[in-house]
């Protein structure tokens, strides 16, 4: 296999580069992740090995599905359970007080980027300025919640929310927390947060990493093929002459068959082999090979 990516779970207080160098520690090569996950949540994080790691941008504009449960009446400096307590209210709201700031989160918005946060500001990480109590200005960024379900509420003082929604890549769960608890006037933050889906893929298929009990074998057999993986690239087969030119970094014309109007990518295969990847030229009606995975000498065999 020339590389793969596989379900990983990433349980409560382990950062997610520690599960990456568990994984890279067993397989001797090259391994990154699709996305970070907070210290503080648990959940899937695909993780991408070998040469599937050409790929991780793709995996990492995913949509991602989150459960969030929410705590208002107290804030945090990190919008979550691990930061520092800044106020706290006893006003008691109603279940449907509640409901009703927590549903126009629904949509397309500028969000607030939490303070502690890897995003960077006049070159350095935002978490690096939080600790040496610094200020910066309030950054934003636009993001998209999908869909948004609420499963329960518990009204009351510090009232609490379980929400389950569906959100673009980069979107901050513990920031819509905050921005909740703003709108109902007694702040809000997330208590514990586990990432559900990843595109297609479920937290419910993952496998919980420890390095005393991983072996190579196991993690390559729970990999899923990269071309298996892009399942939403539509693909194509060419003849084993166009694959060569292919893998020599020569275009190809483009297919008669292929209507690829709304993606400008394309998996190609040949001979039963996948090769990598090709940007269409709509223009020229061209394929050129951006991706390349697979061996020339291997392919000419």
């Amino acid at each position: 296999m020339i590389g793969g990516i596989i379900l990983a779970y990433k349980p409560v207080g382990v950062v997610s580069h520690r599960v990456v160098e568990t994984i890279r520690k067993v397989l001797g090569v090259k391994v990154g992740h699709a996305g970070t996950l907070d210290p503080f949540a648990r959940g899937l994080l695909l993780i991408c090995w070998g040469k599937a790691t050409r790929f991780t941008s793709f995996f990492q504009d995913l949509p991602k599905t989150y459960r969030a449960w929410m705590r208002f009446g107290i804030s945090t400096d990190s919008f979550d359970v691990f930061g520092q307590i800044k106020n706290f209210s006893l006003q008691t709201f109603t279940t449907d007080n509640i409901e009703k700031a927590i549903m126009p989160f629904q949509g397309t918005r500028q969000q607030v980027i939490p303070l502690f946060s890897a995003t960077k500001y006049q070159g350095h990480r935002l978490y690096k300025y939080a600790r040496q109590g610094k200020s910066v200005p309030e950054l934003k960024k636009e993001i998209t919640i999908h869909q948004l379900q609420i499963i329960n509420i518990q009204s009351g003082s510090f009232p609490q929310a379980e929400i389950l929604l569906s959100c673009s890549s980069g979107t901050y769960i513990r920031s819509i927390a905050h921005e909740i608890g703003e709108e109902l006037g007694i702040g809000g933050y997330v208590y514990s947060l586990r990432r559900e889906n990843i595109g297609s893929f479920s937290w419910t298929d993952s496998l919980v990493v420890s390095g005393v009990s991983l072996q190579p074998d196991m993690l390559i057999q729970r990999s899923i093929p990269v071309d298996q993986a892009l399942y939403w690239i539509p693909s194509i087969s060419v003849p084993k002459e166009e694959g060569i030119r292919l893998l020599q970094g020569g275009s190809i014309n483009w297919p008669d068959s292929l209507s690829l109007e709304m993606n400008p990518w394309v998996k190609i295969y040949s001979q039963n082999l996948f090769l990598g990847m090709a940007r269409i030229n709509q223009k020229k009606r061209l394929l050129h090979p951006e991706i390349i995975v697979e061996e020339r000498n291997r392919y000419a065999i």
